[in-house]
């Protein structure tokens, strides 16, 4: 019998390497002095930073979708019940915010029901529920609608808009509701286009993609609780 030539150190399978991994409750932890370090930025004087620390709740609502639509899908496949449980609702009312909206295609429940009868107050109030925002986020706050670069309206706002500003001098008392910048949107959606680009390409300047910054950086600067 011939002698064994083979080198075991090269044939045997290694041993897989742990992933490294942030538990989640540290990382709650982080991002949760993140925002106090950005609410005492905005305190410490800076009012326009009002504005982009009051759009963080939509983008809260926009990633807990994610979260639940990742869930929800296999090899997890956790049903809406135990979702409800740990957001602290009932079943019902978790597959209703989540379920009925997960794909980001239909209208919303309040025009598709209506159809032809619905009333300008219900275009205002669905309209304000869809408002992008300034500066706009990467999701509508009402749908979860992921917005590509070129456009600022979800399906059902891509709808409204047009019939809102059609029927504008039926109740003007009703328009009257909407903020000055959701009425410049109504009259004027590139505008709010525009902008949305620029505090894109701001954000993500295709010249220096090495300069990005890296939320990691921050852990100990500014942070203190």
């Amino acid at each position: 019998m011939s002698k064994n030539t083979v080198k075991l150190g090269l044939t045997a399978r290694r041993a897989k390497r742990a992933k490294r991994t942030v538990e989640n409750d540290q990382f709650d932890a982080f991002v949760r002095r993140i925002l106090r370090a950005y609410a005492r930025r905005v305190a410490a004087g800076d009012i326009e930073g009002l504005r982009g620390l009051n759009m963080l709740s939509s983008e809260v609502d926009a990633v807990l979708r994610e979260a639940v639509q990742g869930l929800r899908k296999p090899p997890y496949s956790y049903s809406w019940d135990e979702i409800g449980q740990r957001l602290g609702v009932s079943r019902q009312a978790v597959q209703m915010r989540f379920g009925v909206k997960a794909d980001r295609v239909t209208l919303d429940r309040r025009i598709t029901e209506a159809g032809l009868s619905v009333t300008v107050a219900t275009l205002v109030e669905v309209f304000a529920d869809h408002f992008p925002g300034s500066p706009v986020p990467s999701m509508c706050p009402a749908c979860g609608f992921h917005y590509p670069l070129d456009a600022v309206d979800c399906p059902t706002n891509a709808t409204v808009r047009a019939l809102l500003f059609k029927r504008r001098a039926e109740n003007k008392a009703v328009i009257a509701r909407l903020t000055e910048a959701q009425l410049a949107y109504l009259h004027n959606p590139k505008s709010v286009l525009a902008n949305r680009r620029t505090v894109r390409q701001a954000a993500n300047p295709a010249s220096c993609p090495d300069l990005a910054p890296n939320l990691f950086d921050l852990i100990g600067k500014d942070m203190t609780s």
